[in-house]
């Protein structure tokens, strides 16, 4: 039975979210699907589509983040459930002297079993077995668009008028100097939290997740007030580290601030009074 590529796109958007989900991260997540007429613009463009290369973006995917630091931890999670095509990677060079909107495109291979089922028209030939994942912030994302529309396809618009230029660059300036501010805001306020043993508000703010709940039990809270050395191991535990554990380990449980803090002491602090609270099954599961 042929799958629809709208299907396929479907069926990428949801595995996606589901992995990010599992680790709580805050993000948005967009797709789309080339037209059919937009496909035909592309092919016309170049006599090379079909002969010595294909289309790769058919079925583009872009996910959104909150914080500019993910976005090399969601590249690590996709590319743990999908193969990354390390030839067809665009990042773009961030250089010291320079502004501007940062390209963070990634090409995937499609499930074998989606491609070999896979049909679409007659350009079915111009189009390799692939999927395209973007990854911006949520600064960046308006950035992306008016630059792409405005600027990148319209480059004659823009000779002559380099102050211009230059301001709408500044303007990219402002916006990577603000996602920089908010992480240094919440790790300078997790620290703080920290500082005055407030220990929910201490993981909620180091760790930027999106919990279902909003405080650790009241017996764990008395025995890091209790041991401040303890306290300090666990809120040096790195977050990057954190959630690639949960995502190697496939963690699945409810993203309650308990939860982490336990999986917290499995994978780094160790602490036997908080193995003793742990439940059981996650004790078996992630202490791998």
């Amino acid at each position: 039975m042929n799958i629809s590529p709208a299907a396929i796109e479907k069926n990428l958007v949801e595995e996606i979210s589901s992995k990010l989900d599992s680790v709580g991260l805050m993000y948005r997540i967009f797709s789309r699907l080339k037209s059919e007429q937009s496909l035909n613009n592309k092919i016309e463009s170049n006599d090379e589509y079909g002969n010595s290369k294909k289309i790769q973006d058919l079925i583009g995917i872009r996910v959104v983040l909150y914080f500019s630091d993910d976005i090399e931890t969601v590249r690590k999670i996709v590319s743990s459930k999908f193969d990354e095509k390390s030839n067809d990677v665009s990042i773009d060079e961030v250089k010291k002297e320079e502004f501007r909107a940062i390209r963070y495109n990634i090409v995937y291979s499609l499930p074998s079993n989606d491609f070999s089922s896979f049909e679409f028209n007659s350009s079915t030939d111009f189009i390799d077995s692939t999927f395209e994942l973007q990854i911006r912030t949520i600064f960046s994302e308006g950035w992306h668009e008016i630059e792409h529309d405005l600027r990148y396809k319209c480059k004659n618009d823009w000779n002559g008028y380099d102050g211009e230029s230059r301001l709408l660059n500044g303007v990219y300036a402002s916006l990577e100097n603000s996602e920089w501010t908010m992480i240094k805001i919440f790790d300078e306020l997790a620290y703080s939290h920290y500082k005055s043993r407030q220990w929910s508000a201490m993981i909620r703010q180091k760790f930027r997740l999106r919990f279902v709940d909003e405080s650790l039990d009241d017996d764990i809270c008395n025995i890091l007030s209790n041991d401040v050395e303890l306290a300090k191991k666990f809120f040096r535990v790195e977050r990057s580290f954190l959630i690639s554990e949960m995502n190697r380990l496939g963690f699945y449980f409810p993203m309650k601030i308990n939860n982490v803090f336990y999986f917290m002491n499995i994978i780094s602090v160790k602490d036997q009074m908080i193995f003793k609270k742990t439940p059981a099954l996650m004790m078996e599961e992630m202490n791998g």
